[in-house]
């Protein structure tokens, strides 16, 4: 492994470092996962849900959410590294595993009920039927809220470390915590249904403008992260 030694800005002169090329490949790394997960998100909320589009979809979206937002932890840790920074990144990825299992989760129940249902073949009683719906249900509401708590999480503590980090700046990470502590807020008081089902003002879509908008600046940060070494512990 090629180290070269950290020149100043107070990060530690004999620190080991991987070189630059390294943190300009998680660059763009994280942006194309984010631009990915953006697509496949809006394809699995808009597609059919017994479509092959939307299991495609939902298959993307948790990974790519992970390589994003390890690509912009990366970027973050090139300024500064914090635990908050380590345990958003954590956040971040319980949150594509969570929401992964909770696309399934759906697409499995919905599938299941459309072949009981669509062909009207099921001996079962109605209102076994609806009992069995209710439980599945309750668990993909779980699931969801799980991931959007996850999702918040992460937000907040990776918006956290973007205060004093140049590409970003104090604006973009002061609406991130804002948005993201509203968000859960919301999640929190209207469990175990969405807020959106319940009533209440629905920030899912703002929350992932945000995240949409921190891809945008990860995209054209190559240049930055091209002067800049990844410290290798």
């Amino acid at each position: 492994m090629v180290t070269v030694r950290a020149a100043g800005s107070g990060t530690g002169q004999g620190e080991s470092r991987l070189p630059p090329a390294l943190l300009v490949g998680w660059t763009r790394v994280g942006a194309a996962c984010g631009f990915v997960a953006v697509l496949s998100y809006a394809l699995a909320s808009a597609a059919p849900v017994t479509s092959a589009l939307a299991l495609v979809a939902a298959f993307l979206f948790g990974p790519a959410l992970v390589g994003f937002s390890t690509g912009l932890y990366h970027v973050l840790r090139a300024h500064r590294r914090t635990v908050t920074l380590d345990l958003g990144l954590m956040a971040n990825v319980a949150a594509g595993v969570t929401v992964t299992l909770m696309f399934f989760s759906q697409l499995g129940l919905n599938r299941w009920f459309e072949s009981q249902f669509g062909a009207g073949s099921t001996d079962s009683p109605e209102r076994a039927l609806r009992a069995g719906f209710e439980a599945a249900n309750g668990i993909q509401l779980g699931l969801d809220f799980a991931w959007d708590g996850f999702l918040a999480l992460g937000a907040v503590l990776l918006a956290w470390n973007m205060w004093r980090h140049p590409l970003f700046g104090r604006l973009l990470a002061a609406l991130g915590v804002g948005i993201a502590v509203a968000f859960l807020v919301l999640n929190l008081a209207t469990f175990p249904d969405p807020p959106g089902h319940a009533g209440a003002v629905d920030l899912g879509p703002v929350i992932g403008l945000w995240y949409l908008i921190v891809t945008v600046r990860l995209a054209i940060s190559g240049r930055w992260a091209a002067a800049h070494d990844v410290p290798d512990a």
